[in-house]
């Protein structure tokens, strides 16, 4: 893929410590075990006991990434991830209130997913991919992978709550259905949700998944945020409005847009869930921005 020049390089720098017998692809070849699993899983969701088995379907899938790209991130190729997920890092320091409001699980998509490191819109998702797709992973493996690449974070309100799950719409394309939450967070009716749900992963099955813990977003209301979703797809009107806010809450108009939202948003926690407050095109409306009135706050 043309399109592609740091997986292109990576891929190219493999076959190169392949052929000289130096480098040491255990760690993408253990997935066949973790694969394995998965399709297990697949066929008897029950098998996964403890947790919902499609939240743990996405957990194998999120650990198997995790392995990767531990070792891609050790390449040269692959530096300009390594810098900029380390300083990242280091600012928010991933974790849960009062220490960050930066989940880990939320860290993670958006440094696996979100992130992207040139014109090309590369990620370090991506790059995980092309290099899975190579190397012979599992076909069920692959496809969840790709899900996750191709997932984002969504504004979602909550319509309702059922044993189990929560009824979800997402104001950006009005799409609803029905979503397990394993943060242990079980909502309520009318709240506004900042979170990644992901599609089915088990046949047969329709309840979507709540990755990450949701964001509760306590303020401003739902008219507030419509009105900042038109702001958003009024700025590209030449194409169509679903994929130009699809883009906008993979990435936004600068790398850190969104966890710069949820940083200077944070206001409380409850087990399970985070409370934000303000909009992410309005310094002046988060309680941590230094332009909040009344604040000069610093890093």
């Amino acid at each position: 893929m043309s399109d592609a020049p740091i997986a292109r390089r990576v891929l190219e720098a493999m076959r190169r410590q392949m052929a000289s017998k130096v480098q040491d692809l255990s760690a993408f070849r253990t997935g066949k075990a973790a694969a394995d699993a998965l399709q297990s899983s697949v066929v008897r969701p029950e098998s996964l006991e403890g947790s919902d088995p499609a939240h743990a379907l996405y957990t194998i899938v999120q650990n198997q990434m995790s392995v990767m790209a531990e070792q891609l991130l050790q390449l040269d190729e692959m530096r300009v991830f390594a810098k900029l997920i380390g300083e990242a890092d280091h600012d928010y320091l991933p974790s849960w209130p009062p220490m960050s409001p930066i989940t880990k699980s939320y860290f993670w998509c958006w440094s696996n997913l979100d992130l992207t490191a040139n014109a090309h819109r590369e990620t370090l998702g991506s790059v995980i991919v092309r290099v899975a797709s190579q190397y012979g992973m599992h076909a069920n493996m692959l496809a969840l992978m790709k899900t996750f690449n191709e997932s984002r974070m969504g504004l979602y309100r909550v319509d309702g709550v059922i044993e189990g799950g929560v009824h979800l719409r997402d104001l950006a394309t009005g799409e609803r259905f029905v979503a397990i939450c394993h943060s242990g967070y079980s909502g309520v009716a009318g709240e506004l949700w900042f979170t990644r749900v992901l599609p089915p992963p088990i046949p047969g099955r329709s309840e979507h998944v709540v990755f990450t813990s949701p964001y509760i977003l306590i303020a401003p209301d739902e008219a507030d945020w419509l009105r900042y979703l038109d702001r958003i797809a009024a700025q590209d009107p030449k194409r169509p409005r679903r994929a130009v806010l699809e883009r906008h809450f993979t990435s936004g108009p600068s790398r850190r847009y969104w966890t710069e939202f949820v940083f200077e948003g944070y206001v409380n926690h409850t087990p399970g869930a985070i409370y934000l407050k303000g909009l992410p095109d309005l310094p002046a409306s988060r309680p941590h921005s230094r332009e909040y009135p009344g604040h000069a706050h610093g890093r």
